[in-house]
């Protein structure tokens, strides 16, 4: 064995003797290259944290191809750049955020960041969308902070359920079965418990728009 401490290339031989036989020497080489390790670098702004506002992270690593991001609430991502992310934390308190830095060969480096977080309870839904659109709104979706339980039901005007959900990341997108609903007005009831203890219950209309 033998460890480099230099990155570069380096050309190893190995030379064999038998001086039994007239051909007594034989020689082979290969050439070893030595990356440098990464370093895992990372910042975060604001800090102090601001009022149910999303965290950005700086990636500042070095000498590496691919990032794994653990944002400490059990969210991660996985990036191949060093553009920074943004991840929106859903309960005030101190998280433990780590960046995994890898490099060419799968070596990795990591560090941690103790990352603060200020939420507000805070919960609404839009009142229209249009599905047909392709932009952000052609889903609709709860909106709010520091949720930590929901149930979100939507009905038609005959009292049929065409949509339910528990996450705030899954919204109706106007479509049952595959087939977009008819301009209308639908009803919701949505129940929220918060990462307080606190609930709270709201009933609407919602206007979907073709």
């Amino acid at each position: 064995m033998h460890t480099y401490t230099i990155p570069g290339t380096y050309t190893v031989t190995q030379s064999v003797f038998n001086p039994g036989s007239c051909n007594g020497q034989d020689m082979t080489s290969i050439d070893v290259t030595v990356l440098e390790s990464p370093l895992a670098q990372a910042t975060f702004a604001p800090d102090p944290p601001l009022v149910n506002t999303p965290t950005t992270f700086a990636n500042l690593s070095q000498n590496a191809v691919r990032y794994k991001w653990f944002f400490g609430d059990g969210d991660s991502l996985e990036t191949t750049t060093l553009q920074s992310v943004q991840h929106q934390y859903n309960a005030t308190g101190t998280f433990q955020a780590m960046l995994v830095a890898f490099n060419q060969l799968g070596c990795s480096d990591t560090t941690v960041l103790e990352v603060s977080s200020l939420i507000e309870s805070l919960v609404d839904v839009p009142n229209a969308f249009t599905p047909l659109s392709g932009d952000e709104n052609s889903i609709i979706l709860v909106r709010g902070f520091g949720i930590s339980k929901m149930r979100f039901i939507i009905w038609n005007r005959w009292g049929q359920k065409v949509f339910e959900t528990n996450s705030t990341k899954q919204g109706w997108d106007g479509r049952v079965k595959g087939a977009v609903q008819p301009m209308d007005v639908y009803a919701y009831t949505l129940d929220v418990e918060f990462f307080d203890g606190t609930k709270t219950t709201k009933k609407g209309d919602i206007t979907l728009i073709r």
